[in-house]
Protein backbone atom coordinates (compact mmCIF):
# COMPACT_ATOMS: atom_id res chain seq x y z
CA UNK A 1 0.00 0.00 0.00
CA UNK A 2 1.39 3.38 -0.92
CA UNK A 3 1.32 6.35 1.39
CA UNK A 4 0.25 9.13 1.98
CA UNK A 5 -3.48 8.53 1.92
CA UNK A 6 -5.76 11.57 2.04
CA UNK A 7 -5.28 15.23 2.88
CA UNK A 8 -7.60 17.46 4.91
CA UNK A 9 -5.93 20.83 4.59
CA UNK A 10 -2.85 22.36 3.06
CA UNK A 11 -1.23 21.07 -0.10
CA UNK A 12 1.74 18.95 -1.06
CA UNK A 13 4.17 20.57 -3.43
CA UNK A 14 6.21 19.22 -6.32
CA UNK A 15 9.88 18.92 -5.44
CA UNK A 16 11.59 22.34 -5.55
CA UNK A 17 14.09 23.11 -8.26
CA UNK A 18 17.00 23.30 -5.81
CA UNK A 19 17.69 21.11 -2.78
CA UNK A 20 17.53 22.76 0.65
CA UNK A 21 18.65 19.96 2.94
CA UNK A 22 22.10 21.50 3.34
CA UNK A 23 23.58 24.38 5.30
CA UNK A 24 25.23 27.34 3.66
CA UNK A 25 28.61 25.59 4.05
CA UNK A 26 27.32 22.57 2.10
CA UNK A 27 27.02 20.24 5.11
CA UNK A 28 23.92 18.12 5.71
CA UNK A 29 21.46 19.64 8.21
CA UNK A 30 21.65 17.93 11.63
CA UNK A 31 18.76 15.65 12.57
CA UNK A 32 16.79 15.54 15.81
CA UNK A 33 15.85 11.96 16.74
CA UNK A 34 12.63 11.28 18.64
CA UNK A 35 12.14 7.74 19.97
CA UNK A 36 9.61 8.21 22.77
CA UNK A 37 6.32 9.94 23.61
CA UNK A 38 6.30 13.08 25.81
CA UNK A 39 5.09 13.09 29.41
CA UNK A 40 4.20 15.97 31.74
CA UNK A 41 5.97 17.86 33.14
CA UNK A 42 7.59 17.90 29.72
CA UNK A 43 10.41 20.41 30.18
CA UNK A 44 12.38 22.06 32.97
CA UNK A 45 15.49 24.14 33.54
CA UNK A 46 18.58 23.49 35.62
CA UNK A 47 21.64 25.54 36.48
CA UNK A 48 23.61 24.75 33.32
CA UNK A 49 21.21 22.47 31.46
CA UNK A 50 17.57 21.81 30.63
CA UNK A 51 15.71 18.53 30.77
CA UNK A 52 12.94 16.96 28.68
CA UNK A 53 10.72 14.15 29.99
CA UNK A 54 9.34 11.29 27.93
CA UNK A 55 7.32 8.23 28.92
CA UNK A 56 10.30 5.91 29.19
CA UNK A 57 13.24 8.32 29.46
CA UNK A 58 14.41 11.72 30.65
CA UNK A 59 16.95 13.65 28.57
CA UNK A 60 19.39 16.09 30.15
CA UNK A 61 20.79 18.60 27.62
CA UNK A 62 23.73 20.83 28.47
CA UNK A 63 24.73 23.42 25.81
CA UNK A 64 28.50 23.64 25.48
CA UNK A 65 28.80 27.43 25.47
CA UNK A 66 31.62 29.65 26.68
CA UNK A 67 35.39 29.35 26.63
CA UNK A 68 35.40 26.49 29.14
CA UNK A 69 34.06 24.13 26.44
CA UNK A 70 35.86 25.60 23.45
CA UNK A 71 37.18 22.89 21.12
CA UNK A 72 35.18 20.07 22.73
CA UNK A 73 33.50 18.25 19.83
CA UNK A 74 33.78 14.54 20.74
CA UNK A 75 31.85 12.38 23.18
CA UNK A 76 35.13 10.79 24.27
CA UNK A 77 36.08 14.13 25.85
CA UNK A 78 33.54 13.44 28.60
CA UNK A 79 33.09 10.66 31.15
CA UNK A 80 29.56 9.82 32.25
CA UNK A 81 29.01 7.36 35.07
CA UNK A 82 25.93 6.54 37.06
CA UNK A 83 24.20 4.33 39.59
CA UNK A 84 20.47 3.81 39.87
CA UNK A 85 20.22 7.02 41.92
CA UNK A 86 23.30 9.14 41.07
CA UNK A 87 24.85 10.72 37.97
CA UNK A 88 28.41 11.96 37.54
CA UNK A 89 29.54 13.83 34.42
CA UNK A 90 33.23 14.67 34.20
CA UNK A 91 35.03 16.76 31.59
CA UNK A 92 38.22 15.10 30.32
CA UNK A 93 39.62 17.96 28.23
CA UNK A 94 39.73 21.73 28.00
CA UNK A 95 39.82 24.30 30.81
CA UNK A 96 37.46 22.21 32.98
CA UNK A 97 39.50 19.02 32.61
CA UNK A 98 38.95 16.50 35.45
CA UNK A 99 36.11 18.62 36.84
CA UNK A 100 32.77 17.04 37.73
CA UNK A 101 30.15 19.22 36.02
CA UNK A 102 27.88 20.07 38.93
CA UNK A 103 25.12 21.48 36.74
CA UNK A 104 24.45 18.06 35.22
CA UNK A 105 25.61 15.81 38.10
CA UNK A 106 24.01 14.89 41.41
CA UNK A 107 21.64 12.62 43.27
CA UNK A 108 18.58 11.81 41.19
CA UNK A 109 15.08 12.11 42.62
CA UNK A 110 14.00 8.96 40.81
CA UNK A 111 15.61 5.64 39.99
CA UNK A 112 17.06 4.89 36.55
CA UNK A 113 18.37 1.94 34.58
CA UNK A 114 22.07 2.61 33.84
CA UNK A 115 22.32 -0.25 31.37
CA UNK A 116 19.76 1.35 29.02
CA UNK A 117 21.03 4.92 29.40
CA UNK A 118 23.47 6.67 27.05
CA UNK A 119 25.20 9.96 26.33
CA UNK A 120 26.47 11.76 23.23
CA UNK A 121 27.43 15.16 21.84
CA UNK A 122 24.74 16.36 19.42
CA UNK A 123 23.78 19.53 17.59
CA UNK A 124 22.41 22.38 19.68
CA UNK A 125 19.14 23.05 17.84
CA UNK A 126 18.67 26.40 19.59
CA UNK A 127 21.61 27.65 17.49
CA UNK A 128 20.22 28.71 14.11
CA UNK A 129 23.59 27.98 12.46
CA UNK A 130 23.86 24.52 14.11
CA UNK A 131 27.49 25.23 15.00
CA UNK A 132 27.21 24.73 18.76
CA UNK A 133 27.08 21.33 20.41
CA UNK A 134 25.32 20.12 23.50
CA UNK A 135 25.97 17.20 25.80
CA UNK A 136 22.94 14.90 25.85
CA UNK A 137 22.50 12.36 28.65
CA UNK A 138 19.45 10.13 28.29
CA UNK A 139 18.35 8.47 31.53
CA UNK A 140 16.24 5.35 31.08
CA UNK A 141 13.54 5.31 33.75
CA UNK A 142 13.56 2.26 36.01
CA UNK A 143 9.77 2.52 36.00
CA UNK A 144 8.62 3.65 32.52
CA UNK A 145 5.31 5.45 32.42
CA UNK A 146 5.76 6.92 35.89
CA UNK A 147 6.18 10.72 35.70
CA UNK A 148 9.07 12.52 37.35
CA UNK A 149 7.26 15.35 39.12
CA UNK A 150 8.74 18.64 40.22
CA UNK A 151 10.95 21.29 38.67
CA UNK A 152 14.28 19.44 39.05
CA UNK A 153 15.56 15.94 38.34
CA UNK A 154 18.19 16.22 41.10
CA UNK A 155 17.84 16.24 44.87
CA UNK A 156 19.00 19.32 46.72
CA UNK A 157 22.50 18.82 48.10
CA UNK A 158 23.36 19.58 51.73
CA UNK A 159 26.65 19.83 53.59
CA UNK A 160 25.78 16.74 55.61
CA UNK A 161 24.85 14.75 52.52
CA UNK A 162 27.56 15.44 49.90
CA UNK A 163 27.14 14.13 46.35
CA UNK A 164 29.26 11.18 45.20
CA UNK A 165 30.55 10.28 48.64
CA UNK A 166 33.41 7.76 48.81
CA UNK A 167 34.38 5.27 51.49
CA UNK A 168 37.88 5.75 52.87
CA UNK A 169 39.52 2.36 53.46
CA UNK A 170 40.71 2.64 57.09
CA UNK A 171 40.21 -1.11 57.67
CA UNK A 172 39.11 -4.27 55.89
CA UNK A 173 35.43 -3.61 56.60
CA UNK A 174 35.58 -0.10 55.19
CA UNK A 175 37.60 -1.39 52.23
CA UNK A 176 34.76 -3.78 51.43
CA UNK A 177 32.30 -0.89 51.59
CA UNK A 178 34.49 1.01 49.16
CA UNK A 179 34.51 -1.92 46.73
CA UNK A 180 30.72 -2.28 46.99
CA UNK A 181 30.31 1.44 46.36
CA UNK A 182 32.51 1.24 43.25
CA UNK A 183 30.56 -1.76 41.93
CA UNK A 184 27.36 0.30 41.94
CA UNK A 185 28.76 2.72 39.33
CA UNK A 186 28.48 2.08 35.60
CA UNK A 187 30.13 3.73 32.60
CA UNK A 188 27.07 4.28 30.43
CA UNK A 189 26.89 3.73 26.70
CA UNK A 190 28.42 6.31 24.35
CA UNK A 191 25.97 7.13 21.53
CA UNK A 192 22.32 6.37 20.89
CA UNK A 193 21.04 2.84 20.67
CA UNK A 194 20.92 1.95 16.93
CA UNK A 195 17.51 1.62 15.30
CA UNK A 196 18.50 -1.72 13.76
CA UNK A 197 18.19 -3.26 17.23
CA UNK A 198 14.45 -2.53 17.34
CA UNK A 199 12.38 -5.68 16.65
CA UNK A 200 9.93 -5.71 13.75
CA UNK A 201 6.41 -5.34 15.16
CA UNK A 202 4.13 -4.30 12.32
CA UNK A 203 4.27 -2.58 8.94
CA UNK A 204 3.00 0.73 7.65
CA UNK A 205 0.56 -0.93 5.24
CA UNK A 206 -1.09 -2.90 8.05
CA UNK A 207 -1.26 -0.24 10.75
CA UNK A 208 -1.75 3.10 8.95
CA UNK A 209 -4.90 3.87 6.97
CA UNK A 210 -5.10 7.66 6.43
CA UNK A 211 -3.02 10.81 6.64
CA UNK A 212 -4.56 14.16 7.58
CA UNK A 213 -2.66 17.42 7.74
CA UNK A 214 -3.21 21.03 8.73
CA UNK A 215 -1.37 24.08 10.01
CA UNK A 216 -1.57 27.21 12.09
CA UNK A 217 0.66 30.25 11.83
CA UNK A 218 3.16 28.63 14.23
CA UNK A 219 2.73 24.86 13.80
CA UNK A 220 2.28 21.98 11.34
CA UNK A 221 -0.08 19.18 12.31
CA UNK A 222 -0.16 15.67 10.90
CA UNK A 223 -2.52 12.89 11.98
CA UNK A 224 -2.10 9.23 11.09
CA UNK A 225 -5.34 7.26 11.44
CA UNK A 226 -4.55 3.75 12.71
CA UNK A 227 -6.23 0.38 12.39
CA UNK A 228 -7.48 -0.57 15.88
CA UNK A 229 -7.04 -4.32 15.47
CA UNK A 230 -3.48 -4.03 14.13
CA UNK A 231 -2.60 -1.51 16.84
CA UNK A 232 -3.83 -3.89 19.55
CA UNK A 233 -1.73 -6.68 18.04
CA UNK A 234 1.34 -4.43 17.94
CA UNK A 235 0.90 -3.35 21.57
CA UNK A 236 0.93 -6.98 22.64
CA UNK A 237 4.55 -7.08 21.43
CA UNK A 238 5.94 -3.68 22.41
CA UNK A 239 5.13 -0.83 24.80
CA UNK A 240 3.04 1.96 23.26
CA UNK A 241 5.79 4.56 23.74
CA UNK A 242 8.27 2.40 21.79
CA UNK A 243 6.12 1.92 18.67
CA UNK A 244 6.76 5.09 16.65
CA UNK A 245 9.82 7.22 15.86
CA UNK A 246 10.45 10.53 14.12
CA UNK A 247 13.53 12.22 12.67
CA UNK A 248 13.44 15.92 11.89
CA UNK A 249 15.91 18.45 10.52
CA UNK A 250 15.22 22.11 9.83
CA UNK A 251 13.82 21.26 6.38
CA UNK A 252 13.12 17.51 6.27
CA UNK A 253 10.93 15.09 8.22
CA UNK A 254 10.65 11.31 8.54
CA UNK A 255 8.13 9.26 10.53
CA UNK A 256 8.34 5.49 10.83
CA UNK A 257 7.38 2.46 12.89
CA UNK A 258 10.30 1.30 15.01
CA UNK A 259 11.70 -1.91 13.58
CA UNK A 260 10.53 -0.91 10.09
CA UNK A 261 12.65 2.20 9.45
CA UNK A 262 13.18 1.38 5.76
CA UNK A 263 9.43 1.80 5.05
CA UNK A 264 8.62 5.26 6.45
CA UNK A 265 5.04 6.38 7.04
CA UNK A 266 6.04 9.90 5.98
CA UNK A 267 9.24 11.22 4.47
CA UNK A 268 9.83 14.40 2.56
CA UNK A 269 10.87 18.02 2.38
CA UNK A 270 9.03 20.61 4.43
CA UNK A 271 7.63 23.77 2.89
CA UNK A 272 9.63 25.98 5.26
CA UNK A 273 11.94 25.76 8.25
CA UNK A 274 11.05 24.20 11.60
CA UNK A 275 12.60 23.92 15.07
CA UNK A 276 13.48 20.19 15.04
CA UNK A 277 13.81 19.80 18.83
CA UNK A 278 10.21 20.99 19.30
CA UNK A 279 8.80 17.99 17.40
CA UNK A 280 6.29 15.93 19.40
CA UNK A 281 4.27 12.73 18.98
CA UNK A 282 1.06 11.75 20.77
CA UNK A 283 -0.86 8.48 20.56
CA UNK A 284 -4.53 9.33 21.05
CA UNK A 285 -8.06 8.84 19.62
CA UNK A 286 -10.29 10.91 17.34
CA UNK A 287 -14.09 10.84 17.00
CA UNK A 288 -15.39 11.95 13.61
CA UNK A 289 -18.35 11.62 11.27
CA UNK A 290 -18.21 8.63 8.93
CA UNK A 291 -17.78 9.94 5.39
CA UNK A 292 -20.10 8.42 2.83
CA UNK A 293 -22.35 6.69 5.39
CA UNK A 294 -25.97 6.50 4.32
CA UNK A 295 -27.08 7.69 7.79
CA UNK A 296 -26.01 11.29 8.31
CA UNK A 297 -24.33 12.02 11.64
CA UNK A 298 -22.94 8.50 12.15
CA UNK A 299 -19.64 8.78 14.03
CA UNK A 300 -16.65 6.55 14.65
CA UNK A 301 -13.81 6.66 17.20
CA UNK A 302 -10.42 5.66 15.85
CA UNK A 303 -6.89 5.49 17.27
CA UNK A 304 -4.45 7.95 15.77
CA UNK A 305 -0.93 9.31 16.04
CA UNK A 306 -0.74 13.12 16.20
CA UNK A 307 2.49 14.81 15.11
CA UNK A 308 3.24 18.47 15.80
CA UNK A 309 6.11 20.40 14.22
CA UNK A 310 6.94 23.95 15.33
CA UNK A 311 7.72 26.44 12.58
CA UNK A 312 10.96 28.39 12.94
CA UNK A 313 10.46 32.11 13.69
CA UNK A 314 11.52 33.13 10.18
CA UNK A 315 9.01 30.68 8.64
CA UNK A 316 5.92 31.44 10.72
CA UNK A 317 2.79 32.09 8.71
CA UNK A 318 0.77 30.10 6.19
CA UNK A 319 2.79 27.66 4.07
CA UNK A 320 1.57 26.90 0.58
CA UNK A 321 3.10 23.41 0.73
CA UNK A 322 3.48 21.85 4.21
CA UNK A 323 5.45 18.84 3.00
CA UNK A 324 6.52 17.07 -0.18
CA UNK A 325 5.61 13.40 0.22
CA UNK A 326 6.30 11.51 -2.99
CA UNK A 327 4.66 8.09 -3.16
CA UNK A 328 7.45 6.88 -5.47
CA UNK A 329 9.98 7.49 -2.68
CA UNK A 330 7.82 5.90 0.01
CA UNK A 331 7.34 2.76 -2.09
CA UNK A 332 11.10 2.13 -2.13
CA UNK A 333 13.29 1.07 0.83
CA UNK A 334 14.78 4.14 2.50
CA UNK A 335 17.80 4.77 4.69
CA UNK A 336 18.23 7.44 7.33
CA UNK A 337 17.02 11.01 7.02
CA UNK A 338 20.66 12.08 6.69
CA UNK A 339 20.98 9.77 3.67
CA UNK A 340 17.78 11.19 2.21
CA UNK A 341 19.03 14.76 2.57
CA UNK A 342 22.27 13.83 0.85
CA UNK A 343 20.30 12.29 -2.03
CA UNK A 344 18.23 15.46 -2.38
CA UNK A 345 21.42 17.49 -2.52
CA UNK A 346 22.62 15.44 -5.48
CA UNK A 347 19.34 15.12 -7.35
CA UNK A 348 18.75 16.78 -10.68
CA UNK A 349 16.73 19.98 -10.71
CA UNK A 350 13.02 19.64 -11.46
CA UNK A 351 11.82 20.75 -14.91
CA UNK A 352 11.19 24.45 -15.41
CA UNK A 353 7.47 25.06 -14.76
CA UNK A 354 7.55 28.83 -15.04
CA UNK A 355 5.47 28.83 -18.24
CA UNK A 356 3.07 26.04 -17.24
CA UNK A 357 -0.67 26.62 -17.41
CA UNK A 358 -3.16 25.21 -14.87
CA UNK A 359 -3.90 22.43 -17.37
CA UNK A 360 -0.21 21.47 -17.43
CA UNK A 361 -0.07 21.18 -13.63
CA UNK A 362 -3.33 19.22 -13.61
CA UNK A 363 -2.07 16.82 -16.28
CA UNK A 364 1.08 16.14 -14.26
CA UNK A 365 -0.99 15.10 -11.24
CA UNK A 366 -3.55 13.20 -13.33
CA UNK A 367 -0.79 11.06 -14.82
CA UNK A 368 0.28 10.01 -11.32
CA UNK A 369 -3.33 9.46 -10.31
CA UNK A 370 -4.11 7.26 -13.31
CA UNK A 371 -1.01 5.14 -12.62
CA UNK A 372 -1.98 4.70 -8.96
CA UNK A 373 -5.55 3.76 -9.90
CA UNK A 374 -4.31 1.21 -12.42
CA UNK A 375 -2.15 -0.38 -9.70
CA UNK A 376 -5.12 -0.51 -7.32
CA UNK A 377 -3.67 2.13 -4.96
CA UNK A 378 -6.94 4.03 -4.77
CA UNK A 379 -6.15 6.27 -1.79
CA UNK A 380 -3.09 7.66 -3.54
CA UNK A 381 -5.13 8.11 -6.71
CA UNK A 382 -7.61 10.23 -4.71
CA UNK A 383 -4.75 12.40 -3.43
CA UNK A 384 -3.39 13.03 -6.93
CA UNK A 385 -6.84 13.66 -8.47
CA UNK A 386 -7.50 16.13 -5.65
CA UNK A 387 -4.26 17.97 -6.41
CA UNK A 388 -5.16 18.10 -10.09
CA UNK A 389 -8.60 19.49 -9.28
CA UNK A 390 -7.01 22.35 -7.36
CA UNK A 391 -5.63 23.55 -10.68
CA UNK A 392 -8.71 22.76 -12.81
CA UNK A 393 -11.71 22.46 -10.43
CA UNK A 394 -14.29 22.30 -13.26
CA UNK A 395 -12.77 19.30 -15.00
CA UNK A 396 -15.54 16.70 -15.24
CA UNK A 397 -13.15 13.89 -16.16
CA UNK A 398 -11.06 14.40 -13.02
CA UNK A 399 -14.25 14.44 -10.94
CA UNK A 400 -15.46 11.25 -12.65
CA UNK A 401 -12.15 9.51 -12.02
CA UNK A 402 -12.05 10.57 -8.37
CA UNK A 403 -15.63 9.37 -8.01
CA UNK A 404 -14.51 5.95 -9.26
CA UNK A 405 -11.62 5.92 -6.76
CA UNK A 406 -13.92 6.85 -3.88
CA UNK A 407 -16.27 4.05 -4.95
CA UNK A 408 -13.39 1.55 -4.82
CA UNK A 409 -12.76 2.33 -1.14
CA UNK A 410 -16.51 2.31 -0.29
CA UNK A 411 -16.80 6.09 0.18
CA UNK A 412 -20.12 6.03 -1.66
CA UNK A 413 -21.46 9.44 -0.60
CA UNK A 414 -18.24 11.13 -1.76
CA UNK A 415 -18.39 9.17 -5.00
CA UNK A 416 -21.96 10.42 -5.53
CA UNK A 417 -21.01 14.05 -4.82
CA UNK A 418 -18.18 13.98 -7.39
CA UNK A 419 -20.43 12.34 -9.99
CA UNK A 420 -23.15 14.93 -9.37
CA UNK A 421 -20.69 17.82 -9.79
CA UNK A 422 -19.39 16.27 -13.01
CA UNK A 423 -22.97 15.92 -14.32
CA UNK A 424 -23.60 19.61 -13.60
CA UNK A 425 -20.52 20.51 -15.67
CA UNK A 426 -21.14 18.12 -18.58
CA UNK A 427 -24.73 16.81 -18.46
CA UNK A 428 -24.50 15.15 -21.89
CA UNK A 429 -21.67 12.76 -20.94
CA UNK A 430 -23.22 9.27 -20.42
CA UNK A 431 -20.36 7.91 -18.30
CA UNK A 432 -21.19 10.30 -15.49
CA UNK A 433 -24.57 8.64 -14.99
CA UNK A 434 -22.92 5.25 -14.71
CA UNK A 435 -20.81 6.60 -11.81
CA UNK A 436 -23.84 8.30 -10.28
CA UNK A 437 -26.04 5.22 -10.57
CA UNK A 438 -23.44 2.94 -9.00
CA UNK A 439 -22.99 5.27 -6.01
CA UNK A 440 -26.75 5.61 -5.50
CA UNK A 441 -27.20 1.84 -5.67
CA UNK A 442 -24.49 1.35 -3.04
CA UNK A 443 -26.34 3.87 -0.84
CA UNK A 444 -29.56 1.84 -1.40
CA UNK A 445 -31.32 4.74 -3.06
CA UNK A 446 -32.91 2.40 -5.57
CA UNK A 447 -35.27 4.73 -7.41
CA UNK A 448 -32.60 7.42 -7.82
CA UNK A 449 -30.14 4.81 -9.07
CA UNK A 450 -32.61 3.54 -11.68
CA UNK A 451 -33.28 7.13 -12.77
CA UNK A 452 -29.55 7.81 -13.22
CA UNK A 453 -29.02 4.68 -15.30
CA UNK A 454 -32.05 5.54 -17.45
CA UNK A 455 -30.63 9.01 -18.18
CA UNK A 456 -27.37 7.40 -19.25
CA UNK A 457 -29.22 4.91 -21.41
CA UNK A 458 -31.11 7.72 -23.15
CA UNK A 459 -27.81 9.42 -23.98
CA UNK A 460 -26.13 6.17 -25.08
CA UNK A 461 -28.93 3.83 -26.25
CA UNK A 462 -26.71 1.38 -28.14
CA UNK A 463 -24.73 0.37 -25.04
CA UNK A 464 -26.06 -2.94 -23.60
CA UNK A 465 -24.45 -2.28 -20.19
CA UNK A 466 -27.30 0.00 -19.13
CA UNK A 467 -29.83 -2.85 -19.07
CA UNK A 468 -27.39 -4.92 -17.02
CA UNK A 469 -27.00 -2.13 -14.45
CA UNK A 470 -30.77 -1.68 -14.25
CA UNK A 471 -31.23 -5.41 -13.68
CA UNK A 472 -28.50 -5.46 -11.01
CA UNK A 473 -30.16 -2.54 -9.21
CA UNK A 474 -33.58 -4.18 -9.18
CA UNK A 475 -32.06 -7.49 -8.07
CA UNK A 476 -30.17 -5.79 -5.24
CA UNK A 477 -33.35 -4.01 -4.08
CA UNK A 478 -35.27 -7.29 -4.12
CA UNK A 479 -32.54 -9.05 -2.13
CA UNK A 480 -32.56 -6.36 0.56
CA UNK A 481 -36.36 -6.46 0.75
CA UNK A 482 -36.29 -10.26 1.12
CA UNK A 483 -33.79 -10.04 4.02
CA UNK A 484 -35.97 -7.48 5.78
CA UNK A 485 -39.03 -9.68 5.32
CA UNK A 486 -37.15 -12.70 6.68
CA UNK A 487 -36.07 -10.80 9.78
CA UNK A 488 -39.60 -9.48 10.32
CA UNK A 489 -41.01 -13.01 10.04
Amino acid sequence: MAYPAAETSGTVAPSPAQPSGVRADGKILPVFHLRDLPMEPFRGMGKEMYWVQYTGTVQLRMPLVGGAFEGLRESSQFEVRMTETELSVRCLAGPRKSEVLGGISGRLKNEVNPKRSWYALEADFTDSQFERRELVVELAKKFPGRPWAGTSVFQEQTQTQPFNRKSFAWNSTQKGEQENEAARWHDIRVGRWPDVQDPFVTSRSWLCSELEQGQSMEHLFFRIILDQKKLDEALEKVAYFKLFAADCSARYFKLFIRGDESSPIMMGELGGSVAPHRTSLELTKVTREVEGHRIKGTTETLPCLDITLTKAPESQGSWEFPITADAEILNKPQGTLQDFQAQQQKREASPDRSDWTPDDFADEQKEKADAAFKEGIYRDAIVYYTRALRHTPKNERLLSNRSAAYFKISKFQLALEDAAMAADIEPQWPKIYFRKGQALRALRRWEDAVAAFEVGQALDPDNPEWNKELQRTKAAEAAVAAKKAARAG
